[in-house]
């Protein structure tokens, strides 16, 4: 218990550094505070009353799709095929580390990642304080299924380049519910995409109807997610990393 305790931990400081260290990971961490910023003073700069309020909530729900997928799919995804790539990953398994441990302590370190994201954008755009608790879990938990299927398509990608393309079905899914208004057909299929439950909730809690009975739904479709990325894992993990 204690070898694994500290094998875990020591890969949590590895994939921590690599997080910080690594320049095209740091920047799609930074590139939702960034776009935050940008959508604030330059769209929503001129808006008063009504208008702002509803264009603030709008980037509430934004930003976590934006970090959802951004962060889940640097972090994860294309950080095992550059692992691969490196042979880190084979190295670590001739040190007797586990999958699941590498596993592990990559989506904990991403979920983090995605948590202190979320916080900077929360801040960024202006909300109360009082609901950042609320912004955060929400945002966790919404990107638990994009975590894992990130984590799933990093086992199969070979190289970084592989990767990139394996990302873009995260990516097209993650934010699809942004445009859920502007194209046909969208709005019916968004809020049971793999993000549209954090996509409603983040609209709910910044429009103050967090715990209404509105928020059944997106809740019960968040969850729903959780669970079938989480059976899909299970299923799956062992034979792509025997497989690699």
């Amino acid at each position: 218990m204690e070898a694994t305790l500290r094998k875990t931990g020591a890969l949590l400081g590895k994939d921590l550094k690599d997080v910080v260290k690594n320049p095209t990971m740091l920047v799609c961490c930074l590139l939702p505070v960034g776009f935050m910023l940008f959508y604030k003073n330059a769209v929503g700069g001129g808006m008063e009353g009504e208008a702002a309020e509803a264009f603030s909530s709008m980037l509430v729900s934004w930003s976590l799709l934006f970090t959802a997928t951004m962060v889940a799919s640097m972090a994860t995804l294309n950080a095992i095929a550059e692992e691969k790539e490196k042979h880190t990953l084979r190295t670590l398994m001739l040190a007797n580390v586990s999958a699941e441990q590498m596993l592990a302590s990559r989506g904990l370190v991403t979920l983090l990642a995605i948590a202190l994201v979320d916080a900077a954008c929360y801040l960024v755009i202006g909300q109360p304080l009082a609901g950042l608790p609320a912004f955060l879990a929400i945002g966790v938990a919404g990107s638990v299924p994009i975590v894992l299927l990130s984590l799933l398509l990093g086992l199969v990608a070979r190289d970084q380049m592989s990767a990139g393309v394996l990302s873009m079905p995260i990516l097209v899914a993650g934010i699809a519910p942004m445009f859920a208004q502007m194209v046909d057909g969208l709005s019916d299929i968004a809020p049971y995409l793999p993000t549209g439950g954090m996509n409603e909730l983040g609209m709910l809690l910044a429009q103050g109807e967090l715990f209404s009975s509105d928020a059944i739904a997106p809740v019960a479709t968040t969850l729903a997610w959780v669970a079938v990325a989480a059976v899909a894992f299970a299923l799956l993990y062992r034979r792509l990393a025997r497989d690699n």
